[in-house]
């Protein structure tokens, strides 16, 4: 096991696939929330801290050629294959860069739109995470978009009892960390078995998910010698200080009603409470919230009532591929199922298999006359289940850049289905991400 400022590099991070993190997808939930976002219909920039082999970045970039994108990554056999599936797609609107983050912000002056980071602040040594912060606080454009991925609590304390284990473990035996992190979560997943975690159901539930994950995504996950769940407000309290808002998060299901997002018997508790600190530590409590996509903005601007409703009246909805046909949906969420009614989802589902739609022609569907918040909230739960998408106010999926793409993936043989109209793409299998 090869480890650099207590980060595993002798395996490469796997190829993951996170729509939240995407132009299209972050500027339309930026708007949800009722806040200026930059327009992905021009010209932008956005920069990823952490990039890993760049499955993100080379998505965004084929969907945007207009824009630029920069990936950043201490790991040069990351930023190695990045280029590679870059030159081979023939992206060329995208750069990657070898770099830990306080030289990039030392030697790179651009500003951006957007700053991304995904499955890295609760990985990384405490000087990185400040070097990160003043990466954003140094390039991140009046109105940009920060999207920050961290583990919290409560729902990731029962993984400190797992990773303690897997990181005192794996140095003593041999192998790859991630035969290592492989061999370590056997053994303790066989001890589970023998009852070991019989008072502790959250431990046993993870053992169960984690056994579905690939090997090198263990080791990453695990075997850091600075894995740290936070509690979100203090996320919050820490971003603060470099002068950006926290919005809202990147995860839809986290910004939808209380009536529907929270358990029923907790709801009117959190309804009554003034505190905004306390009311998000309630909800993340209520839901067992182990990992948050929030969204954080320098110097926010607040949509006034009649721009948001002509903002949200022209967003554009389409259906992404392996969508039903008609309802009922049974919405898979951190809180347990949520039945959408047939009435509801039906109608959405007959008029967006017509083409795609805007916000204000599907208004006027019989089932939502007079009910837009109702409207948009079935909007996000069907965003939330890969459903529905917002779509690319420019995007297509016959553009060059789209198809180079595209016939990359399919020679690298990766489950990942590009839909450049939204600029996003489909993960075609499903597996457990702890992030």
């Amino acid at each position: 096991m090869k480890k650099t400022d207590g980060y595993t590099t002798d395996v490469h991070y796997p190829a993951f696939f996170y729509k939240e993190m995407q132009p299209v997808w972050l500027s339309c939930v930026t708007r949800f929330l009722g806040f200026s976002a930059p327009d992905v219909a021009r010209p932008f920039r956005l920069c990823e801290l952490g990039c890993g082999v760049g499955i993100n970045l080379l998505v965004a970039a084929a969907s945007h050629p207009n824009a630029e994108f920069v990936g950043v990554d201490f790991n040069a056999s990351h930023v190695g294959m990045a280029q590679e599936a870059a030159q081979a797609a023939g992206l060329k609107n995208i750069t990657f860069i070898h770099s830990d983050f306080a030289q990039f912000a030392a030697h790179h002056a651009q500003p951006f739109d957007f700053i991304t980071t995904h499955g890295v602040w609760s990985w990384i040594a405490p000087q990185h995470q400040n070097a990160l912060l003043a990466c954003v606080n140094a390039k991140l454009q009046s109105g940009g978009i920060f999207y920050l991925h961290y583990m919290c609590h409560p729902g990731s304390t029962d993984l400190l009892t797992v990773q303690h284990f897997l990181h005192l473990f794996a140095p003593h035996v041999p192998g790859t960390s991630a035969q290592q992190a492989q061999m370590g979560l056997k053994l303790l997943c066989q001890l589970g078995e023998r009852g070991l975690f019989n008072d502790r159901p959250g431990v046993l539930k993870h053992l169960h998910n984690l056994r579905a994950k690939d090997p090198r995504d263990l080791a990453h996950e695990f075997l850091t010698d600075h894995w740290q769940p936070q509690h979100s407000v203090a996320v919050h309290q820490r971003i603060s200080e470099t002068g950006l808002n926290y919005l809202g998060s990147a995860d839809v299901f986290n910004n939808l009603d209380i009536s529907l997002s929270i358990p029923g018997n907790m709801q009117s508790v959190i309804q009554q409470t003034k505190i905004p600190a306390v009311a998000e530590t309630l909800k993340d409590l209520a839901r067992n919230c182990h990992q948050r996509m929030d969204i954080f903005q320098r110097q926010p601007q607040v949509l006034v009532r009649d721009v948001y409703v002509a903002q949200l009246s022209a967003m554009v909805f389409q259906l992404l591929p392996a969508a039903p046909a008609a309802g009922p949906i049974a919405f898979a969420t951190p809180i347990g199922q949520i039945d959408g009614p047939e009435t509801l989802c039906t109608a959405l589902l007959q008029r967006l298999t017509a083409g795609p739609t805007s916000f204000a022609e599907l208004a006027q569907l019989p089932a939502f006359a007079g009910q837009e918040s109702l409207l948009l909230q079935t909007l996000q739960l069907m965003m939330l289940q890969e459903i529905v998408h917002p779509r690319h106010p420019e995007g297509t999926a016959q553009s060059k850049p789209v198809q180079g793409l595209v016939k990359w993936l399919e020679g690298q043989r990766m489950a990942l289905q590009l839909v450049g109209e939204c600029g996003t793409a489909v993960r075609q299998t499903g597996a457990y991400h702890a992030r």
